[in-house]
């Protein structure tokens, strides 16, 4: 069992983190069941699952024509991700979702059309490069805490003034100090259109055409004409002074991007793949990555003896001085904390696949068009992998522990080839930005506010997260 137990030396608070109750098994449902299934799911699909998603390693459904699987046994995730990945592309829902947004880019685009822009845009994240990010990392922080030093001690949105933050942190890796983009406008955009867009439609269940309008697709239209506007716009300026003055254009992900070629063929990438990995990096990266920094603050609010020990382990190791890549690797027990907050409440709740053919998973036959649904959501709280999985426990992770951890039953990231190819980057940038902000200030959960989650393309904390931000003596 995956992080079973832990010291008795360590504290084990008994609390459970915040979450929707799961509903009474249904073994057989009926059409009734799935139209409850679907108006839940609807509004939060994290909360139309039964207690048997949790308890069993797969869950065989058929509904609005379809068989649907819900895998959580680490073994067959392993075969749909990883060792039979080709057989398995990204499901209808899950880019009927994306796809208006973040085009044919790096997160969307299968087969060839992948290998080659993942081949292109690899050199971006190796590293090197990534440690090279870590000062701008810093910077965009310490200008956050310089605006909340001089507003004084206040309650903010943490859920608005992280994603701010990690929009200015892609603003001057992706774009630099030439390019820059309204942070406000740009994640209002994307709220937007996570919030319409994003939600499960009866239009994605039925399996119809693109081009029925939707409410959701509607509503998500001034935010797909702002992307593509301002995206185009920085993407048309940066080709034309790298045209004019190639050292004269910033050392950036986007300059990496329209002058990167394919290893194997030297081929470029054109205008329109150019915008949509923008778009892709900024959708996946910011949006992701401030929500884990949301539940982390959460959850160190909600168990201050964490709290305790994380600012005591900054202390220890940075001596009041700010943090580097290099401080990343000796912060131990604050990473710890991310990777539970990851655990608890990963940044993308579902992965959908579909078989292309017949295959097997569990001793069982698969057909081909069967919709499988590997959810991170699910698996880090199966009771099958987990022992006490509703229990928040950075112990799970200590070292010495974490390598026994299956790695296809903890997915924060994804995993097999389609792995995130920001995975390194995102830890960096949320450890830097946690380091940095904790090391100045407390954070408090506003007084009778109910923190929950709410998924929809990612998980998000519903109605924001209302905290007070104090100075630390």
């Amino acid at each position: 069992m995956s992080g079973a137990g832990s010291a008795a030396s360590v504290r084990r608070d008994p609390k459970r983190p915040a979450a929707p109750v799961p509903l009474p098994p249904v073994p057989n449902p009926g059409f009734g069941d799935m139209v409850r299934f679907f108006l839940r799911a609807r509004k939060n699909l994290i909360s139309a699952f039964d207690e048997s998603v949790y308890r069993e390693a797969f869950i065989r459904r058929k509904a609005f024509g379809s068989d649907i699987w819900i895998v959580s046994e680490p073994e067959a995730i392993k075969r749909v991700l990883l060792d039979n990945f080709a057989n398995y592309p990204k499901g209808i829902q899950q880019q009927r979702r994306l796809t208006p947004a973040l085009g044919e880019g790096l997160l969307t685009s299968e087969g060839e059309s992948w290998r080659w822009q993942r081949r292109t845009t690899a050199p971006a994240f190796q590293h090197k490069r990534v440690v090279g990010f870590a000062p701008a990392m810093v910077a965009a922080a310490n200008d956050l805490l310089a605006r909340w030093d001089s507003e004084g001690t206040a309650e903010r949105d943490i859920a608005a003034e992280t994603m701010q933050l990690t929009f200015d942190v892609l603003s001057r890796t992706v774009f630099g100090s030439d390019a820059r983009t309204d942070a406000k406008r740009m994640g209002a955009a994307f709220e937007l259109y996570f919030d319409t867009a994003g939600r499960l439609d009866i239009a994605g269940m039925l399996n119809l055409p693109d081009w029925v309008p939707t409410l959701g697709r509607l509503r998500a239209r001034p935010a797909l004409r702002y992307f593509q506007s301002e995206i185009g716009r920085i993407v048309r300026d940066r080709r034309a002074l790298i045209a004019r003055d190639p050292a004269a254009a910033p050392d950036d992900l986007l300059t990496m991007l329209l002058t990167a070629e394919d290893p194997e063929g030297g081929r470029p990438m054109d205008e329109r793949q150019v915008i949509d990995n923008a778009l892709t990096f900024i959708g996946a990266g910011h949006e992701t990555t401030a929500n884990a920094l949301n539940w982390v603050f959460y959850l160190l609010a909600a168990y201050p003896w964490a709290e305790e020990r994380v600012v005591d382990e900054i202390g220890r190791v940075l001596n009041g001085r700010a943090p580097g890549a290099e401080d990343v690797g000796k912060l131990t027990y604050t990473r710890q904390v991310l990777d539970e907050a990851l655990r608890l409440y990963p940044p993308a709740p579902f992965m959908g696949r579909v078989a292309l053919a017949a295959d097997e998973l569990g001793g069982e036959k698969l057909k081909a068009g069967t919709q499988v649904l590997v959810s991170p959501w699910v698996l880090h709280r199966h009771h099958m992998l987990w022992d006490e999985p509703e229990l928040f426990d950075p112990e799970r992770f200590a070292p010495g522990r974490k390598e026994t951890i299956h790695r296809f039953a903890y997915l924060p990231f994804g995993g097999g080839p389609r792995i995130c190819i920001g995975m390194a980057f995102a830890v960096q940038e949320a450890m830097l930005l946690l380091v940095t902000i904790l090391q100045r200030y407390r954070l408090t959960v506003r007084e009778g506010f109910t923190v929950g989650p709410n998924a929809t393309i990612t998980l998000r904390p519903e109605g924001g997260l209302p905290m007070r931000v104090e100075r630390r003596h």
